[in-house]
């Protein structure tokens, strides 16, 4: 199989029509995240994205004659993934001959733990191949409107669910821990990833808008959405993205120019923040369980990279968390300076359930070790060097810049990415732009 065609066939690209629905089909299986369906196929069946991205797949390596194209962004997710399962694969055997089973404490299999878990990586390979793929006969205008149009669909979803919370109920697989009308998911599980899908489409549609009303229409809508979901992150996590735009990503007179804009506007999110997103924050410090849940997962993370630079796979993190876990929880509580609450995470340990880093990332650390530290590392840094080297204008670039930092800030402190596909918008945007440089 030529793994190194640049060109499609002149078949495939007479097809544009089918591309443009294809890519049309993927952007909008980005935003479905709780679907019923993951009562039968578990966590992979809340996102339509599985059967979208294996059939597209299917369509258009055949329709290109079984040539597989690969650009630097979907190479990177291929050779991550077999890497890792091979690695994680090859960790299990070794649990069964020390073990004598399969099982780990819980009943459970740590083999198809290993499968399962695994799988999200290839999705995430086949979603940004068929977009990257079906943009290769795709113009520009369509991508930006289709964006654009998916940032209103969004906003009036947002609006339909304020007024009429019942409404989208049946989209929820259950309203548990949120109470109807009390904070919105949109079509998410949860407010922080409705908040993420909601941004990533909102701030790549302001960036791809030409329409100075489209763009004022798009930041109010932003800044309300936000506000109505009650995501304590997501702003704060938005203008930390911008001011490392701000300080690292400008020269000086690019900052001075900046500064017209950047100085309401930070006005504005201090404002939001001081009467907002602390008061709502301090709940979670009264309570403590959510703060304590994610500090403790998150150095759990990085005492496994000490304890197994390799990852403690993607099935045998059920069997091997205890140790750098351990450590975790007593470092945490030594460091604080108020009493944690263990709760959610001794129903973790004791059930096996939702045993996880409270991060796209950091859990991605623990299964990986040093490979995701390295991956993730090479995504963004490709994603800031090609968007950098483009010709994309002024304010499209630091725009991306700002997506971007978001992204990354988001998916390492605050965000679960199993079925998260929206994270990967930014790079299909990047690699879009780079390539018509």
């Amino acid at each position: 199989m030529n793994t190194n065609i640049i060109e499609v066939s002149a078949s495939g690209r007479k097809y544009s029509g089918f591309s443009s629905l294809c890519l049309l089909f993927i952007l909008m299986a980005m935003t479905l995240n709780d679907l019923p369906l993951q009562q039968f196929l578990g966590t992979l069946g809340a996102s339509p994205m599985w059967a979208v991205s294996l059939i597209m797949f299917a369509l258009f390596v055949i329709g290109n004659k079984f040539h597989l194209y690969l650009d630097k962004y979907s190479r990177l997710f291929i050779v991550y993934f077999l890497l890792t399962f091979s690695i994680s694969f090859i960790q299990c055997i070794y649990y069964y001959f020390a073990k004598g089973t399969m099982l780990n404490s819980y009943g459970a299999s740590v083999l198809n733990k290993h499968f399962f878990a695994s799988s999200y990586y290839l999705f995430y390979f086949l979603t940004i191949y068929c977009a990257c793929y079906a943009l290769l006969s795709v113009s520009w205008g369509f991508l930006a409107k289709s964006i654009i149009l998916i940032a209103f669909f969004l906003t009036t979803i947002i609006a339909v669910e304020s007024v009429m919370p019942n409404v989208l109920a049946p989209f929820h697989l259950s309203m548990e821990g949120y109470e109807v009308g009390s904070r919105l998911r949109v079509l998410s599980p949860e407010p922080s990833i409705a908040a993420f899908t909601f941004n990533i489409f909102l701030l790549l549609a302001i960036t791809l808008s030409n329409v100075s009303m489209v763009r004022l229409i798009l930041w109010s809508a932003l800044l309300i959405g936000n506000l109505l979901i009650g995501s304590k992150s997501s702003l704060m996590l938005m203008m930390l993205g911008a001011f490392l735009v701000f300080y690292f990503n400008m020269t000086l007179m690019q900052k001075l120019k900046s500064l017209i804009v950047l100085v309401p506007v930070t006005g504005v999110m201090l404002y939001i923040l001081l009467n907002k997103v602390l008061p709502a924050f301090a709940v979670d410090i009264d309570n403590f369980t959510s703060v304590s849940t994610r500090l403790i997962t998150s150095l759990w993370s990085i005492f496994s990279l000490f304890y197994y630079p390799l990852g403690e796979g993607y099935g045998n993190y059920t069997a091997w968390y205890a140790t750098p876990l351990e450590v975790a929880t007593a470092f945490a509580n030594s460091f604080v300076p108020f009493s944690l609450n263990m709760t959610e995470i001794t129903e973790m340990v004791a059930t096996g359930k939702y045993l996880t880093a409270k991060s796209g990332i950091l859990f991605s650390v623990i299964q990986s070790g040093f490979f995701a530290v390295f991956f993730y590392s090479i995504l963004y840094r490709n994603a800031f060097k090609d968007i950098q080297s483009s010709n994309a204008t002024y304010y499209q670039k630091i725009m991306i810049r700002v997506t971007l930092w978001y992204s990354l800030l988001s998916i390492l402190l605050a965000v679960n990415m199993e079925v998260l596909y929206t994270f990967l918008l930014p790079f299909i945007v990047v690699n879009y732009i780079k390539k018509n440089s």
